[in-house]
């Protein structure tokens, strides 16, 4: 071993002994030539694979498949003449597989009703079983749909790596070893319960969870990731090879998007305006009648409040049509697209 730098070291494989180079973070490494995998310093580790469903033809097939409906529900499918699809990258992604079981227990309250009639009803429940988790074992992976990826791989099948089968492409190395799965295996499922639980509860107080690993495999899967250009701009899309579907898509915002967002901005402008004008009439008739009652004068300040919160929306709206990109999920819906007419009315009511 002979080192080239501050940051890159140039190893022998134990195995072929062909020489290759070695990134600063990386501490289980796979040689390029014969597939023999090992700890840096260490021991050989036990390695296996999921199976690449896709070659450089088919994905290109399935991408161009879900270009004619993401398209058609976004930003027009005017776009798909006028796009050029590079020559799909296949990148073999390194995971831990970690197989055992988990306990879980939560607490928290559903609100219903309102004012005098408000309820808090407790919802409290616990779980345990048996489970599977796939953790990425890179510490600053910023590969496109990447969290996407590693999600499709629950349900996938294994078998022993062959780096015969990995069609000369990139295998990655890792970057944690298998002491930090447990504690990121913990940490990705809590992180999802805990989104799923806040859908049905109002105010989670409580939220635990353990896992006891069985088994931890290291493994490598299949991720291709296909360029495309369209009016001088360059797009990604991302496809997992592990189950032969579309993770996530980059379209280009179009004129007609555009259009679809402005109308959406004036729609609700328009109702902000009408609430605004409306008001004073209100005043003046609680005014002249007198009133003393004091459910009679929130209507005015729900009104305000509604109105306000529908101008604020119609400018989060219109700040959309500036995107030059929007994200687009298998399905072809935007991912979490803030800007959109039913996002914007739902985060203006808290939920």
């Amino acid at each position: 071993m002979s080192k080239k730098s501050t940051t890159i070291t140039q190893y022998r494989c134990e195995k072929c002994d062909a020489p290759y180079p070695l990134g600063a973070d990386d501490v289980i490494v796979t040689c390029p030539y014969c597939g023999y995998t090992f700890e840096v310093d260490g021991a050989e580790v036990k390695h296996f694979m999921v199976p690449n469903k896709l070659d450089k033809k088919s994905v290109v097939a399935v991408v161009k498949k879900w270009f004619e409906s993401s398209t058609s529900k976004t930003v027009g499918r005017g776009v798909i003449k006028s796009i050029q699809i590079e020559t799909p990258i296949l990148q073999w992604i390194p995971s831990f597989r970690v197989q055992g079981n988990y306990t879980s227990h939560h607490f928290g309250y559903k609100k219903t009703g309102s004012g005098g009639d408000t309820k808090y009803t407790r919802i409290e429940d616990s779980e345990s079983g048996e489970m599977i988790e796939w953790v990425l074992a890179r510490r600053h992976a910023a590969t496109f749909g990447i969290d996407e990826f590693v999600l499709t791989l629950e349900d996938c099948k294994s078998q022993k790596f062959s780096i015969a089968l990995t069609e000369d492409s990139p295998v990655l190395n890792s970057e944690i070893t298998d002491m930090d799965v447990p504690r990121r295996a913990q940490k990705n499922r809590k992180d999802r319960e805990r989104q799923e639980l806040l859908g049905k509860v109002d105010k989670l107080l409580d939220h635990q969870l353990a896992i006891t690993p069985k088994s931890i495999t290291y493994t490598h899967a299949p991720y291709w990731l296909i360029r495309y250009s369209y009016q001088k701009g360059t797009f990604r899309i991302a496809v997992s090879g592990a189950t032969g579907e579309i993770l996530v898509g980059e379209l280009p915002v179009t004129k007609w998007y555009r259009a679809k967002k402005w109308f959406s901005s004036v729609f609700l402008l328009i109702g902000s305006a009408l609430l605004f004008q409306v008001l004073p009439y209100i005043l003046m008739a609680l005014f002249q009648g007198n009133s003393n009652s004091s459910d009679a004068w929130v209507i005015p300040f729900a009104i305000a409040a509604i109105a306000g919160m529908m101008w604020i929306g119609s400018l989060t709206i219109l700040r959309g049509t500036l995107q030059y990109e929007i994200d687009v999920d298998r399905d072809g819906k935007e991912r979490k697209d803030k800007f959109s007419l039913m996002e914007t009315l739902k985060g203006m009511g808290g939920s």
